[in-house]
């Protein structure tokens, strides 16, 4: 904000209501005040600067919000900026839905489980797929492949043995086993297909990535009870540093039913 002192000349010159004629004020000189056209927009970025110097602070110490990714599942374990989170899927009609009719692996006697690994560290990580179990109680499942749960969905017919029987003239010239005709061969491949394309595959994550995807459990015709079941995941590993970090277990007794 700027000022300035009128002289008397200027005074008279100023319309009747801004001159000082009132009785006590009279030999004195008139002050006007006037602002400057950039001042009210300085005077408000001043007040936004403050602003956000007050809060910047307070803003920055939030956690950022979970993705929606994360949103979808009730269990995680996290240290080391690395989190695992685990989510089975116990019963057939939602396996159906998810893989589709004809290849839910729980028809099978394979627990579906899907992780999310996420890697909030500044260098890449790799983790052991293969080493990933189930453990319940004394037990301990361990993962197959999508093709090994396509067979066991639709098994591959079995090779009959020729009948045994007396000599037949003319001999017939000696011939190997029978192979019956594979019918189910298409539902296989097709099961296979939508297990393979579900499967968790990526054993390195980078930086501010994250993997997602499902690991086939062989149940060995074995109840599980989820309510003491987890995931141990025992070997992740920093690739730059080689820093192994410690094991991961993912309580599943969220997804217990009542």
């Amino acid at each position: 904000m700027s000022q300035f002192t009128c002289t008397p000349r200027q005074r008279d010159a100023l319309p009747a209501r801004l001159r000082t004629g009132k009785p006590g004020v009279a030999g004195k000189q008139a002050k006007l005040r006037y602002y400057s056209p950039g001042e009210g927009m300085h005077r408000r970025s001043f007040h936004l600067v403050l602003a956000l110097t007050l809060l910047g602070p307070a803003l920055g110490a939030q956690e950022p919000p979970a993705s929606k990714d994360e949103e979808a599942f009730l269990s995680r374990d996290t240290h080391q900026g690395v989190s695992i989170a685990a989510k089975p899927i116990p019963d057939t009609p939602e396996a159906e839905r998810i893989f589709g009719p004809n290849a839910a692996p729980t028809r099978a006697g394979f627990l579906p489980v899907e992780l999310l690994i996420r890697n909030d560290r500044e260098e890449p990580i790799e983790v052991a797929l293969e080493r990933i179990v189930v453990v319940s109680g004394r037990e301990e499942f361990e993962p197959a492949g999508a093709r090994t749960v396509a067979l066991w969905l639709y098994p591959p017919p079995g090779v009959k043995e020729p009948k045994l029987g007396g000599p037949k003239l003319p001999i017939p010239w000696p011939r190997g086993p029978k192979v019956p005709k594979d019918k189910k061969r298409a539902e296989r491949e097709e099961a296979e297909a939508s297990l393979r394309s579900r499967q968790l595959r990526a054993e390195k994550i980078a930086p501010g990535t994250h993997a997602r995807g499902f690991l086939y459990f062989a149940l060995r015709d074995a109840g599980i009870d989820l309510a003491r079941a987890y995931v141990y995941v025992p070997e992740v590993n920093a690739v730059e540093s080689g820093e192994g970090l410690l094991f991961f277990e993912v309580s599943l007794a969220a997804y217990a039913q009542p």
